[in-house]
């Protein structure tokens, strides 16, 4: 009689929530107590075969704050918090969860909605129907979420969570080339002048990497960013109407995603909207004649930014396109300011 009753009462209460709607009240309790105060957010207590970890998502480095494990390329931080009474599990999205009920909590917050798109790449997050804060989550049983809060009605779901946990550290693959997609073909845009022995030429197609198929940007991406450090790649493309495969030894991502990406990363320099140097780190190996308070002008006698280059990222594709441009010819020859003067420095010659 009691199994019988049970099953009964389980799904009257099934059935009384999608009449009339859940109540995440309590979801929202449980997120206070599965959570903590952190760098003026709050870090989501994760349970894992390692223990209960605090992670947070913060867009630019956090500070002042003790970091476990920190990838500033997606901006994901495992801290040190205090131990919260609770803690959760992810959960993959499946096709069922998507046609359910779910809600966006956070602290003294809670919004109904639905899961209208997954992941699609490292910065192309997951799309919830409602606003969800930063570092709130995404549930419907209070202690299972499906990803947690970017700000907007995004969020990061498991797949990238799960690499994130997994890494020991923010690493990236890199293969020399940033690729943009036209229909069903992933073409290269831009080429690393400073990658090493790098063999791709603007427009081509990519068709395979080490025998996967790529047919989006966001396969590319994925199948890259995992590639082994140091060890080689074979690439299949299309060059000039004729197929071909070429070997490159991967090497990783110095910037991108949420960091900038110039190709000039790998040598410590950060820029301005202005293309001035503001820093250079002294721990990269800079073998370039670039200082901080350098202003970038032209390269190789061209403009480097549009009129349009209104934003960093513009700024950032700019300069990349200038660099690839020049770098394919194996000439790049960069007038800068300096003091008041211009100089002409060579960054790289045949």
């Amino acid at each position: 009689m009691y199994k019988v009753f049970s099953c009964k009462f389980l799904l009257f209460i099934a059935f009384f929530g999608e009449v009339f709607g859940h109540d995440f009240s309590h979801c929202v309790t449980y997120y206070s107590e599965a959570t903590s105060a952190v760098a003026n957010s709050r870090s989501v207590s994760i349970k894992t075969s390692a223990g209960d970890l605090a992670l947070i998502f913060s867009p630019t480095p956090l500070e002042g704050i003790k970091i476990i494990k920190a990838d500033p390329f997606v901006g994901l931080y495992l801290v040190q918090s205090k131990k919260t009474r609770y803690s959760y599990h992810f959960k993959p999205i499946d096709s069922y969860v998507k046609n359910i009920e779910l809600s966006g909590i956070a602290l003294k917050y809670s919004k109904k909605g639905q899961i209208l798109k997954t992941q699609k790449g490292f910065t192309h997050y997951a799309e919830f129907s409602s606003p969800i804060p930063r570092n709130g989550i995404i549930g419907n049983i209070c202690y299972q979420i499906y990803g947690i809060g970017v700000g907007g009605k995004y969020f990061i779901d498991k797949k990238y969570l799960d690499r994130f946990l997994k890494e020991k550290s923010a690493y990236y693959g890199d293969i020399g080339i940033r690729v943009i997609q036209k229909d069903k073909y992933i073409l290269v845009n831009q080429v690393d002048p400073f990658f090493q022995d790098n063999p791709f030429l603007k427009a081509d197609v990519i068709l395979s990497i080490n025998n996967k198929s790529i047919h989006s940007y966001e396969e590319f991406e994925w199948i890259v960013s995992n590639l082994p450090y140091r060890k080689p790649a074979r690439i299949e493309l299309i060059r000039n109407g004729q197929k071909q495969k070429i070997d490159v030894v991967v090497d990783r991502h110095y910037g991108g995603f949420l960091l900038p990406d110039t190709f000039l990363e790998r040598f410590g320099i950060s820029f301005d909207e202005s293309l001035n140097i503001t820093d250079i780190d002294q721990d990269s190996k800079n073998s370039l004649d670039l200082r901080v308070g350098d202003r970038l002008i032209w390269i190789n006698d061209k403009p480097i930014l549009k009129d349009t280059d209104n934003s960093i990222e513009k700024v950032n594709d700019s300069l990349r396109t200038a660099l690839s441009d020049a770098g394919i010819n194996k000439n790049i020859e960069v007038l800068i300011m300096r003091n008041g003067l211009e100089l002409r420095i060579k960054l790289q010659e045949n």
